[in-house]
């Protein structure tokens, strides 16, 4: 049996639960962050992969219209520069100038076509609004945790003080 009139002050009050303290606040609010910011990683993933699929339909158009304009600038500007000079009796030269610019306008349709389709890449916007709220509640926690820690401790409760406002004005 263990004589009580003889312990400490320590010993007497480690049997006795405490209340967690800064340190143990501010790490649960650490892991809990993590955990949100995991869950927002999660959501933009999920909300960004139909934009990529549409970024890279858009991308493989562009690189399909560059490819076909390419093999088609080669063709048409031999054989359309030739047909001019044939049936126009107009220099060679001229006829070639004429071919270029036609392609050029078949490539700028393509190049249009290309840019509608990335246009209609969105951003996550669920997302970025989940992510302000999750500022704004971590903010909150930030704020209830100085609260806590600068409060009065009476036997294992938090006793709050009150907040002062922008207005120099106590509030509870």
């Amino acid at each position: 049996m263990t004589n009580t009139a003889n312990s400490t002050p320590e010993q007497a009050t480690s049997s006795t639960p405490t209340a967690p303290g800064v340190k143990d606040v501010f790490d649960k609010i650490k892991s809990d962050l993590q955990v949100l910011v995991k869950g927002e990683v999660e959501l933009a993933v999920s909300e960004l992969k139909p934009s990529a699929v549409n970024a890279g339909i858009g991308a493989g158009l562009f690189s399909g219209a560059l490819y076909f304009v390419l093999n088609a600038l080669i063709l048409l500007f031999i054989a359309g520069s030739l047909a001019i000079w044939k049936w126009l009796d107009l220099p060679i030269a001229l006829g070639f100038v004429i071919m270029a610019g036609v392609l050029i306008v078949v490539a700028g349709i393509l190049g249009l076509i290309g840019y509608i389709r990335v246009k209609k890449v969105k951003p996550p916007q669920a997302a970025i609004d989940e992510g302000q709220r999750t500022a704004d509640s971590v903010k909150a926690a930030i704020e209830r945790g100085n609260a806590a820690a600068s409060g009065k401790q009476i036997e294992g409760t938090v006793e709050p003080t009150p907040a002062v406002t922008a207005d120099q004005t106590a509030r509870r």
